[in-house]
């Protein structure tokens, strides 16, 4: 238990420490309180959004954004990515795009998505997913590359089908590497919706920074990034415990 707690209490102790230091910064005014909000101010602000229910309403509209992008990208980038990642001739073609669409800058197309989607969460979805699919994509096909070539020969030998293959064989055999994509999917959609939002969005927690920021309020700005560093960590600890449960197999032949 004491094992499994530790890692819990030192990430809260060093963000505690972070905010003392903060508050001590801006105490002494090494940090402009106006730019920099101390941490009591923040979680002033913070409890304020959340009496007048502003709090909520952003959270739930950009978790809402970011659950949909998320599936769908799941969605198109698994299946993808398992066949560029076994079929060599698929990967030769699409690796290509796939690489030109991981690296192209997607955030600076945002008017074409407002012009196309308008303002709302339609557009937000739609750069989101842009931004999301391809780790997916990529980490996947390492994945499958990555297979023990004798799990699948000892599963051929025993009469395995194509779907008892990848069902039984390939999926959890590349799932480390699928849920690191995952990982790198989640950390670019809240970057997704924040930007989306920021620029077509009308609400959400993007679209309360721009707000917030556009009105100088900068503590009540803070208390939004600060509630989606928030979700991000939460995603990624969550996404950690599902990795764990589906990999708890490992078969390794000698």
């Amino acid at each position: 238990m004491s094992f499994r707690l530790r890692p819990f209490l030192l990430g809260t102790a060093s963000l505690v420490l972070i905010c003392v230091v903060w508050q001590v910064l801006v105490a002494a005014n090494v940090l402009d309180p106006f730019l920099v909000a101390s941490p009591s101010k923040v979680g002033q602000a913070l409890w304020n959004q959340s009496k007048s229910g502003v709090l909520w309403t952003n959270i739930r509209v950009t978790g809402i954004e970011l659950v949909v992008a998320l599936a769908i990208s799941t969605a198109i980038g698994i299946p993808l990515g398992v066949i560029l990642g076994w079929y060599r001739r698929a990967a030769e073609a699409l690796d290509p795009l796939v690489w030109l669409q991981y690296s192209a800058p997607i955030v600076a197309l945002y008017p074409v998505f407002t012009l196309m989607f308008g303002l709302g969460s339609n557009a937000v979805v739609a750069l989101t997913i842009l931004l999301t699919v391809s780790p997916i994509i990529i980490n996947t096909a390492r994945g499958v590359r990555s297979v023990d070539r004798r799990l699948v020969q000892a599963a051929r030998s025993f009469g395995a089908s194509d779907g008892e293959l990848f069902r039984k064989v390939v999926l959890p055999g590349s799932m480390p590497l699928v849920m690191a994509g995952m990982r790198l999917a989640i950390g670019r959609a809240l970057i997704g919706v924040a930007v989306g939002e920021l620029f077509a969005g009308n609400a959400g927690l993007g679209y309360s920074v721009s707000y917030y920021g556009g009105l100088l309020r900068t503590t009540d700005m803070l208390a939004s990034v600060i509630v989606i560093g928030v979700i991000g960590v939460l995603l990624t600890v969550a996404a950690g415990v599902v990795e764990r449960r589906l990999d708890s197999w490992r078969v390794d032949i000698s």
